[in-house]
């Protein structure tokens, strides 16, 4: 039985979650994939055309004349694998949407200089709002610290709809699953949660803020 290499021993631990999980999925694309193809017995007794047309004497051996069968063979295995990497490392279909509604946030003193763009599509059938936040200006955060949306009620963070770390600039799927009209209209913020912190008391962007 083949063994393949081990996920975490290629990728090592110090990349971003969202990072990771695109490189997870590239990783089990190529496993399923495989090495190329091995050739059949009958193609490996076909002779490459110019051999063919050339006198007996002065064909190649038949291990040179599997080279060009092989190559085709390898190059049509690489295309496959190139385009279900591109599939898996290229834009994920969840972080693009049909926005209902988009909603900005600016940065408080906290983060002065952040911004974000948070895209509302429609109501799906079970009742989840899909959501794609885009930030930038926000810095990374120490071990085991992370950022939250947050809905508010009367001005007050309430209710968490996602967490995510940050980057550079980051583009995150989220959603909701609560009746948006119950919180405050253009409620959105985003808190910072650290260790010893994790209270959403440390707003670092708001759809309010100046």
């Amino acid at each position: 039985m083949t063994r393949h290499p081990d996920f975490d021993d290629l990728i090592g631990s110090d990349v971003p979650a969202e990072e990771r999980e695109r490189l997870r999925r590239a990783h089990e694309l190529l496993v399923e994939a495989g090495p190329p193809p091995e050739l059949s017995p009958e193609l490996e007794g076909v002779p490459w055309p110019e051999d063919a047309l050339g006198p007996i004497w002065g064909r190649r051996r038949p291990a040179k004349q599997r080279r060009p069968l092989l190559l085709a063979a390898t190059l049509a295995t690489v295309a496959v694998v190139g385009f279900l990497l591109g599939q898996a490392t290229g834009p994920s279909s969840k972080t693009s949407i049909s926005a209902r509604t988009t909603v900005q946030l600016h940065g408080t003193r906290l983060a002065r200089g952040a911004f974000a763009t948070l895209k509302l599509g429609k109501r799906d059938a079970e009742g989840n709002w899909p959501m794609v936040l885009r930030v930038r200006g926000l810095p990374q955060l120490p071990k085991d610290g992370y950022y939250d949306l947050y809905l508010t009620k009367g001005g007050k963070p309430l209710v968490s709809c996602g967490t995510f770390n940050v980057r550079g600039e980051t583009v995150v799927p989220l959603s909701a699953a609560y009746n948006l009209e119950r919180f405050d209209r253009n409620g959105w913020v985003i808190v910072r949660k650290t260790p010893g912190h994790f209270q959403p008391t440390q707003i670092v962007l708001s759809a309010s803020a100046a």
